[in-house]
């Protein structure tokens, strides 16, 4: 039992160390989410060890000890349960919700989608498994759950890192505040739009001598380039024209983010500012660019904000697409020998 709690204790003490690690070299990689999983797996078994050698030192404690268990492992079933409807239910209802706020535009039917997929995967899949009685039949229906089970534990993980990016703790006083552009009304910033702005102003104002950077240029059916606008309405928010750099020829964040850092002086920082569903895939870009900064988030209509995560979460997977069919490649593969060592033993 000492054996297995030193074990254990260094395990957690690992997993803890490599992600403060992760999370001071590089926090934007998945390995942010996948190291903190890592650690409160550990803990939990930490934990339990201990309560079992307290258990063995002081007999009179073992019904309690037991009762611990019980408790802890039925609060986990429940917990799974309860997770897994109120998703249901929020994907459902937000993405009727965006239908009808929003329109029937088929980027609003994500969230929709997401919460009948998430039925048919728990309920309706099973019974296809059930109908492949032959062996090529049986290995199509394993890949494809390989792959849905890979699919869904890479959004855990994105989930996780993202939430991880949006906390800025201590940070160095920053140079530069880059705000992202979004659609415009005319010549006025959306409420969307202005959210960005707004957040914007409160990370140039934490950081006396910064300059905030207005990054959009002028999209279908708009009037002026979206960072004219954004420019206007900070001044009218009291930031000094000076403070002010306009950047109005991007088209796409990744632009965004190029034309941007040509703007700033060589090895300045800075911190990227958007919707915070949006943070994280903004980061991701960044990072592919060779380009360190970090990100805050503004608040979004919280209806809107899961049916925009989905769409990240595709764009994501969009970005990383050779990682993505590298990994799914090697499920491929595995899956084809394990059907050829079953036809060997037999």
């Amino acid at each position: 039992m000492v054996l297995s709690f030193s074990i254990v204790l260094v395990l957690f003490l690992l997993a803890l160390g490599t992600f403060f690690w992760v999370l001071t070299h590089e926090r934007r990689s998945l390995w942010s989410g996948m190291t903190l999983v890592w650690t409160i797996i550990t803990f939990g078994l930490f934990t339990a060890v201990s309560l079992l050698i307290a258990a063995e030192i002081f007999p009179v404690t073992h019904q309690v000890v037991l009762l611990i268990f019980v408790l802890i492992l039925m609060a986990i079933m429940f917990s799974v349960v309860a997770f897994i409807a109120t998703l249901i239910i929020m994907f459902i209802y937000d993405g009727i919700k965006i239908l009808i706020r929003e329109g029937n535009r088929w980027t609003n039917f994500l969230s929709l989608a997401m919460g009948i997929g998430i039925i048919a995967y728990l309920f309706l899949f099973p019974l296809v498994g059930k109908l492949t009685h032959n062996n090529f039949g049986t290995y199509i229906y394993l890949f494809i759950n390989l792959v849905i089970i890979y699919l869904i534990f890479i959004m855990m993980m994105y989930t996780l890192t993202s939430w991880i990016n949006l906390v800025n703790i201590k940070t160095k006083k920053l140079d530069y505040v880059v705000v992202l552009g979004a659609g415009l009304m005319g010549k006025k910033v959306t409420p969307l739009l202005a959210a960005r702005i707004n957040r914007g102003i409160e990370v140039y104002r934490r950081n006396p001598g910064s300059k905030i950077i207005m990054s959009g240029g002028q999209g279908p059916g708009e009037e002026i380039p979206e960072a004219v606008a954004m420019a206007k309405y900070a001044e009218e928010k009291g930031v000094p024209k000076q403070d002010i750099i306009v950047e109005d020829k991007s088209k796409t964040t990744r632009e965004n983010l190029i034309f941007s850092h040509k703007l700033m002086k060589p090895d300045s920082r800075f911190a990227i500012v958007t919707n915070s569903y949006h943070v994280y895939r903004a980061l991701v870009l960044a990072k592919r660019l060779g380009l360190q900064c970090i990100g805050y988030g503004a608040k979004t209509k919280w209806y809107f904000t899961l049916n925009a995560f989905v769409r990240e979460f595709i764009a994501y997977l969009t970005i990383t697409w050779r990682l993505q069919l590298s990994v799914v490649g090697c499920i491929g593969l595995g899956v084809v020998g394990l059907a050829i060592l079953r036809q060997i033993i037999r």
